[in-house]
């Protein structure tokens, strides 16, 4: 039997701290908090009163500690709480594996707003950079930068320019789950692109647009590798592409329950994958655009069911393959 005290307390799989937190890690890690107002990068990060100042610094030590545990052959899934303030979190450019990142805040929404978790390229760059490239959280230096086994759930990411909000090279075995992909500014680049590999992933209602207009290109998935995902209740308003793939590895990818809007395209599936087992499947999908709701190449008819798209106004049953 356990016994409480007053303070920090821990148990087998539950921790209770100062100000009422209760947190629940299964996976045998650590449970780290970040908070942009009272947080320090000098702190240990291992309560709201030690708390990071921002995700990186978090980031940094979950991945370190993740380390330590992995030459002993265990898998242990670290977690981080991030506080929703009025200010903006610095861009993310560390590199992290087996983390799961909850925002503590409002629930995330296009326009922004005190109290959300908002990671920000503050007007010069993305939201998530790992590579501390120009983009929000963005992975792609060199092709070296990835997430294995990271879950982010109600952060809000903003990108301005020719960057977009989530721009990563690797993402596998991991998700997005309540997040919104936000550019500031007319027809900037893009919501959330992934230009490698995106796989065994979840993308859950999420939301990709523009604050003062639409972002370019919504959901964006290149490189070749996109199977064993799903993909379902996200919506983005786009100028040129809702939602666009060209990854011919897409076996086991379900997108369904989608809203995608763009002007050129609502949905844009260009993989040259012939066989029906080797394509993602489109299931209840809405595709909007004042040019072509829906376009698949080579398979169309045999991979969707129950898509509706709307060309321009007309409306209707997507049952062809237009590309």
């Amino acid at each position: 039997m356990s016994r409480y005290f007053w303070g920090w307390n821990k148990f087998k799989n539950v921790e209770i701290v100062p100000g009422g937190s209760f947190i629940f890690n299964p996976h045998g890690g650590k449970t780290y908090f970040v908070n942009n107002i009272t947080g320090a990068s000098g702190n240990d990060g291992l309560s709201w009163g030690t708390a990071f100042a921002q995700i990186d610094q978090a980031l940094l030590a979950s991945e370190t500690y993740r380390i330590t545990k992995a030459t002993s052959n265990k898998v242990i899934h670290n977690q981080i709480f991030v506080q929703g303030t009025e200010t903006a979190y610095a861009v993310v450019n560390q590199d992290a594996n087996c983390v799961d990142i909850y925002g503590m805040g409002h629930r995330m929404h296009l326009g922004g707003a005190a109290g959300d978790v908002m990671v920000s390229g503050a007007g010069a760059a993305a939201g998530m950079s790992m590579t501390a490239l120009a983009a929000g959280w963005d992975t792609t230096a060199g092709g070296a930068g990835g997430g294995l086994g990271v879950n982010i759930k109600n952060i809000h990411f903003e990108a301005t320019g020719t960057y977009y909000a989530v721009d990563v090279y690797d993402w596998l075995l991991g998700g997005f789950e309540d997040c919104s992909f936000m550019t500031s500014g007319a027809n900037n680049y893009g919501g959330f692109r992934a230009s490698e590999h995106f796989a065994g992933s979840l993308m859950r209602n999420c939301h990709a647009g523009g604050d003062a207009g639409s972002v370019r290109d919504g959901f964006t998935f290149t490189g070749g590798v996109f199977n064993q995902n799903l993909i379902e209740w996200n919506w983005a308003q786009a100028s040129r592409y809702g939602f666009y793939t060209s990854d011919y590895l897409q076996g086991g990818t379900v997108i369904r329950n989608n809203t995608f809007y763009g002007t050129t395209y609502g949905i844009y599936d260009t993989s040259a994958e012939t066989t029906v087992m080797g394509r993602a499947m489109y299931v209840n999908n809405n595709a909007v655009s004042a040019g072509t709701g829906f376009s698949i190449s080579n398979v169309g008819t045999s991979i969707c069911t129950g898509n509706m798209r709307n060309n321009a106004g007309d409306g209707g049953w997507y049952t062809e393959d237009t590309a």
